[in-house]
């Protein structure tokens, strides 16, 4: 990227590093880091994908394309190097002669004072601005011939700053760090001089994560510091252990030790799962310390817990929709339409089904009513097949091919003996014969079908129940929140008729009518709440 304020003019309204950052806000004339109004900060929050938002970032990383690339050049020009903890842009960094610097080449001259006291000026040529990242100073025509990189690196980009007032004070010697401090801790804790009278010697006492005092010594008021270096010293001891075992070769810390029991349990449980095995194994016949083994690893547990969370979801097929019941083309309405027209055409020998077919139909449910539908389609689409070909035998009675007549070597083998045609003798009288064959056997097929069955009336219902007792019919329709008032409000999708109308414009309250104002659940199932509605009864 380059550097696209080279044709503009200086203007005493414009920032310092207006023109050097070629900053795109043209609606202020201040660069992005002179109208940033922010408190000035050590650190800055940033947003990383997967991690959130960190504390990671820097001032300028919300700044437009050229003034983020300015000062990230400059901070990698600075001498000696600056931590960005330490920096406030636009301050610190200083870049005043990195900008006098810069408009010398944006002019194309610079002034020089002569021993006598005139002024002089000298040009100032480089190579274009468009080929200058911002933050960096063009490169002249020597180093543009001798191949010079223009970064960082780069002599002319580097500038010497001053020194920071932290810096100064800063010690000379490097702060300890918490490892070394925590070896300290526990060397002073070894090495405390025992001023006891001299007694036989006793086997070494065990290394427990409490540090244990001198008897022989009386008892003193600890300081606040001495009490606070007990205490870190008894957390870590009682976290990482002792001292010795730190030296052990074979020491694992305890972060280790749980990540590594986690990545096991996470290893075995996605080798289960490769291997399709999904049972808990038997735990009869096994030793205790199998037994425990098993039990501490939660694998099945937690495949369990998974297994069932799955199961209780509501699959997308079961998600409530209305659907209106429609007729099917022949206008049979309801279910039984189709085994009422098979147990008919069964009975006039229509087709041939089986006792054990007619009882699936009958028994079988939703599976069966499909099957009888089928069954049914398929009779009435071989019924329309034979009508159409004997539609095509009588518009071609010579048995020439056509788009209307049938294709089927078959049939014509079986129609043709029963209707014999000749081109050559055939008459006016043969073809009316013919006609009125074929206009009986059409009367014939028609008058076989079966009746339509009669339409669903409330006298004519093979599924309805049988009547309920005035106890059954009786419902308590009070409200389940007050239990004052009658329960008239129902909420959809669930149907829950539970809230009398003051109850549900406190728990459910809407707006354009019946729409929920905000998300809310049903009392009595816990479902999202689309909709509310008032029952009016009777």
């Amino acid at each position: 990227m380059g550097t696209l304020t080279a044709d503009c003019p200086r203007l005493d309204i414009h920032c310092p590093h207006k023109l050097a950052t070629s900053c795109r806000l043209t609606s202020t004339p201040n660069c992005c880091a002179c109208a940033d109004e922010r408190v000035h900060s050590r650190t800055y929050r940033v947003y990383i994908d997967g991690v959130g938002f960190v504390n990671r970032g820097t001032r300028w990383q919300g700044y437009c394309w050229f003034c983020k690339e300015f000062w990230s050049n400059r901070l990698a020009a600075t001498d000696p190097p600056l931590e960005i903890s330490q920096t406030r842009i636009p301050e610190i960094p200083d870049q005043t002669e990195f900008l006098a610097r810069w408009f010398e080449f944006h002019q194309g001259y610079r002034i020089a004072k002569l021993p006598d006291g005139t002024e002089q000026r000298i040009a100032v040529l480089g190579e274009p601005f468009s080929e200058v990242s911002p933050g960096f100073l063009p490169r002249t025509l020597d180093q543009l011939r001798t191949g010079v990189e223009n970064d960082a690196s780069r002599p002319e980009n580097r500038f010497s700053r001053r020194r920071l007032t932290s810096e100064e004070e800063r010690p000379e010697q490097p702060q300890q760090s918490l490892e070394d401090a925590l070896d300290d801790l526990l060397q002073e804790a070894e090495e405390t001089p025992n001023t006891g009278p001299a007694v036989p010697a006793e086997p070494e006492p065990l290394v427990t994560p409490q540090i244990q005092q001198d008897p022989s010594e009386p008892p003193r008021p600890m300081t606040r510091r001495e009490a606070q270096l007990q205490r870190a010293r008894e957390r870590f001891a009682r976290v990482f252990g002792s001292r010795e075992d730190l030296e052990r070769e074979d020491y694992e810390s305890p972060l280790t030790q749980m990540y590594t029991r986690a990545y096991d349990r996470h290893r075995q449980a996605e080798q289960r799962r490769a291997e399709g095995t999904e049972v808990a194994p038997q735990l009869e016949g096994l030793s205790p310390q199998d037994r425990r083994e098993i039990e501490e690893q939660l694998l099945w547990g937690v495949m369990r817990e998974s297994q069932s969370m799955s199961e209780s979801l509501e699959p997308p097929t079961e998600v409530w929709s209305y659907e209106p019941r429609r007729r099917n083309e022949d206008g049979e309405g309801g279910e039984d339409a189709a085994i009422t027209e098979i147990r008919w055409l069964r009975t006039s020998g229509q087709v041939s089904v089986s006792p054990e077919r007619m009882a699936f139909f009958e028994n079988g449910g939703t599976e069966g009513r499909e099957a009888a539908r089928r069954l049914v389609l398929e009779y009435r689409q071989s019924q329309v097949q034979e009508e159409a070909r004997i539609r095509a035998l009588f518009a071609n009675p010579s048995g020439e091919s056509s788009s209307r007549a049938p294709a089927t070597p078959s049939f014509w083998s079986q129609v043709r003996p029963q209707f014999p045609i000749h081109p050559d003798t055939q008459t006016m009288a043969e073809m009316h014969n013919i006609r009125m064959d074929f206009e009986q056997e059409l009367a014939r097929m028609r008058a076989a079908r079966p009746p339509a069955p009669p339409l669903a009336s409330l006298d004519n219902q093979p599924d309805r129940p049988a009547p309920k007792t005035e106890e059954e019919m009786t419902k308590v329709l009070a409200c389940q929140v007050c239990y004052q008032q009658v329960a008239d409000i129902a909420v959809l999708p669930c149907g829950h008729m539970v809230m009398c109308q003051w109850c549900a414009d406190v728990v459910v309250p809407i707006r354009h009518g019946h729409l929920p104002l905000r998300p809310t659940k049903c009392p009595m199932c816990r479902k999202q709440v689309k909709q509310r509605f008032k029952i009016h009864t009777g």
